[in-house]
């Protein structure tokens, strides 16, 4: 329950924000890439922003968790290997 709360809840809320600034903008935008250019809504342009910001963002957290769990695993050898010295 707790984890709905931190993680689905800004989830569905991020969701029902999105939706509902998309309904009120539907104007299309150029939007200019270095080879080319696209037109697109702007909601679909700030979908599409906030899902990199959120992916980048994961995969951030995700790299520090990697390292989190290399270092908590290296503590864990060293204790039991100190144990079994104190044995």
């Amino acid at each position: 329950m707790l984890r709905f709360i931190f993680i689905g809840l800004p989830l569905l809320l991020l969701f029902v924000l999105a939706v509902a600034f998309g309904a009120l903008n539907k104007q299309a935008i150029p939007f200019d890439f270095l080879i080319g250019q696209i037109t697109l809504p702007v909601s679909v342009l700030t979908g599409v922003f906030i899902l990199f910001g959120f992916l980048l963002g994961l995969l951030s957290m995700l790299g520090r968790l990697w390292v989190l769990k290399n270092e908590n695993r290296k503590l864990r050898k060293q204790l039991v290997a100190r144990d079994s010295a104190d044995a």
